[in-house]
């Protein structure tokens, strides 16, 4: 079988994105059982030696014309459109050698685009729907109203949808009261090498929390900070350790507050340096820095499944997670992590002084997290269940 796949990037060292590391396992995963697999993805910094990666972009003349119409109308709608440039990618290669069935994600409602176009089956998998993900300065804006209409419209045609979280997929029907022909709850896979380091009770510094995650309000940067500074009033020997980009926190009136200047207006200067704040770095850099922590903390204020939270279970870490969108389906509380209440430091910094002040319990949990995602998010199992829903589609065609 030959599937085409979109990323929003690629190569996966490039990019710290859910659906570039999905679109990365699915992809090593479905050649190793035999099949093909073209990546199509925008354009990155140096060539991909791949020949089964396409790039994705606008022709010369096209990408003129849109600077010359945004000169004149700054208003950034090209996102909405650009499904049919990915359709068009997708078509060259199809027309030279046929494509059976192709998967991407629901954003801005590209999928819709490409399946009227290419006329190829299309299964729309649910990263993350913009009337769940977007916050709510962005709901409120023409393009957030645009894009979450869009996704409707997309979903409502769509040959069939599928979804690692069953919240997010029932909450996607009933928002846009769908009744596809093919649904199915495929879980998110894990893919590479499984020979990670592994957290253990001994081996971790006691006194060291990690957040991985944007420094962004989406991710809830702000929420883990407040809990921090909570917990450091009883705990002063404590530190955490931030990974990920700054991408600046929004507030209200367009003002953006980087990290530096949101650090030093939260923390008194003695304990600013309680932070320890690495930027971005790469993934097998964070794989060795997980099990040197004695928690790692997802605060997002929604995910569908999300690799942050999977890649610290399956090395057997403590876990306490937001208990936004689908987090509690992979963190079930008390058994493979805690979970707090989303956007609530308070209860962040209790959970989180709970899982410190049990080491045992703090252990039994990782165990149990790292058997969780071995049993349901192997790439393997993941792949051969999208295999059979690609054939049904293909019957249904």
């Amino acid at each position: 079988m030959h599937i085409a796949m979109w990323s929003p990037g690629w190569p996966l060292e490039k990019y710290q994105n859910g659906i570039v590391t999905f679109v990365d396992a699915m992809k090593k995963e479905l050649e190793a059982l035999g099949h093909r697999v073209s990546v199509f993805a925008p354009p990155a910094d140096g060539s991909s030696p791949e020949e089964s990666v396409h790039r994705v972009r606008r022709g010369i003349a096209a990408r003129l014309a849109r600077r010359a119409f945004y000169r004149m109308f700054p208003i950034d709608r090209d996102l909405l459109t650009f499904g049919e440039v990915v359709a068009a990618a997708i078509l060259a290669v199809h027309r030279r050698d046929p494509i059976d069935v192709i998967e991407m994600e629901e954003s801005f409602g590209w999928a819709d685009d490409v399946a009227r176009i290419t006329r190829i089956p299309t299964l729309v998998k649910l990263h993350g729907p913009a009337f769940l993900s977007m916050l709510e300065e962005e709901l409120s804006t023409s393009r957030g109203r645009d894009r979450v209409e869009r996704e409707g419209r997309c979903l409502a045609r769509a040959d069939a949808i599928a979804s690692p979280s069953q919240l997010t997929m029932a909450q996607t029907i009933e928002r846009y009261r769908l009744s596809p022909a093919i649904q199915e709850h495929v879980f998110n896979p894990i893919g590479g090498s499984f020979d990670l380091p592994l957290w253990t009770a001994g081996g971790c510094e006691r006194d060291t929390l990690l957040f991985v995650g944007r420094f962004d309000r989406r991710k809830g940067a702000d929420v883990i900070l407040n809990a921090f500074k909570e917990l450091l009033a009883e705990r002063p020997n404590l530190k955490l350790v931030f990974v990920g980009p700054d991408y600046g926190l929004h507030r209200p009136g367009g003002e953006v507050v980087g990290f530096d200047a949101y650090r030093d207006a939260l923390f008194p200067p003695e304990l600013r340096g309680r932070v320890d704040f690495r930027g971005r770095m790469a993934h097998h850099e964070i794989s060795a820095l997980r099990p040197r922590a004695a928690v790692t903390v997802i605060a997002s204020r929604w995910e569908n499944q999300g690799y942050t939270a999977l890649e610290a279970m399956l090395q057997g870490c403590p876990v306490v997670c937001s208990d936004a969108g689908g987090c509690p389906e992979s963190v079930i509380h008390g058994k493979t992590g805690l979970l707090a209440r989303s956007e609530d430091a308070a209860d962040f910094a209790a959970k989180l002084k709970a899982m410190l002040d049990d080491p045992a319990a703090a252990a039994a949990m990782g165990a149990a997290a790292r058997r969780h995602v071995l049993e349901h998010h192997s790439a393997e199992r993941v792949a051969r269940q999208s295999l059979a829903l690609y054939e049904r589609m293909i019957a249904n065609a």
